[in-house]
């Protein structure tokens, strides 16, 4: 599996073990010391196996399409930024992983309903500017630290309202591939993943997905 970008053992790990729902190959795909910060689902592998088993028992979705819309890869850490149809609603979900030797180490997410009529997911999907990463993520950096209209692009768009203010949080990591950064982020209720889009220096559309953080979860990880 070394010879594998981290973005597409991620990918085959979402397609084989929640599409398929193919709980043998959850050897191949995580790392035996895996720790969970999904505030839905227990610590460890173990944790992962049972929700994989609770979900084995719902049924499969009729139509077999990829809920993945966007996907940065940044060293070791990969986001999946996905549009999700679940009991009955939209969801917009964010999935970030760290990788360790080929395989799932860690695991962190976010869910937010998606308004009715409406897409928190929608716009430009495609990666260009390579060379542009770590300028692009230190663009993104600076609007976190000040946010300046200046750094906005005249044609900026947002497709998230009432977001919480950019200086009310503390930053916990920001990665990037290209003209995409991804910006994880918490106040002390809300953890919050925001992925911007840059063109020509300037941030030109922006995505959030926020959730609060639950009084009680199944593992003592935190959601950060």
């Amino acid at each position: 599996m070394s010879s594998i970008s981290n973005k597409a053992i991620v990918l085959a790990a979402l397609r084989r073990l929640i599409g398929e729902r193919n709980t043998s190959v959850i050897d191949t795909y995580l790392h035996d010391s895996y720790i969970q910060h999904s505030p839905m689902v227990k610590d460890g592998k173990a944790g992962l196996l049972e929700a994989l088993e609770q979900l084995k028992q719902q049924p499969a979705p009729a139509e077999a399409k990829s809920p993945v819309v966007r996907t940065i890869e940044d060293g070791d850490y990969v986001m999946l930024h996905m549009a999700v149809a679940f009991m009955g609603k939209s969801v917009a979900i964010v999935d970030l992983y760290r990788l360790e030797e080929g395989k799932l180490a860690e695991h962190w997410d976010a869910t937010q309903e998606q308004p009715e009529n409406a897409s928190i997911t929608e716009g430009a999907t495609e990666i260009t500017d390579l060379h542009l990463t770590a300028g692009n993520k230190t663009i993104v950096e600076q609007y976190f630290r000040k946010p300046d209209v200046a750094l906005l692009s005249p044609d900026y768009r947002s497709h998230n309202v009432n977001t919480p203010g950019l200086a009310t949080r503390r930053v916990h990591r920001i990665i990037g591939e290209g003209n995409f950064v991804m910006v994880q982020s918490s106040t002390a209720d809300v953890v919050c993943y925001d992925i911007y889009r840059l063109q020509e220096g300037l941030l030109a559309e922006h995505w959030q997905v926020a959730q609060v953080i639950p009084e009680r979860m199944p593992h003592n990880n935190g959601m950060i």
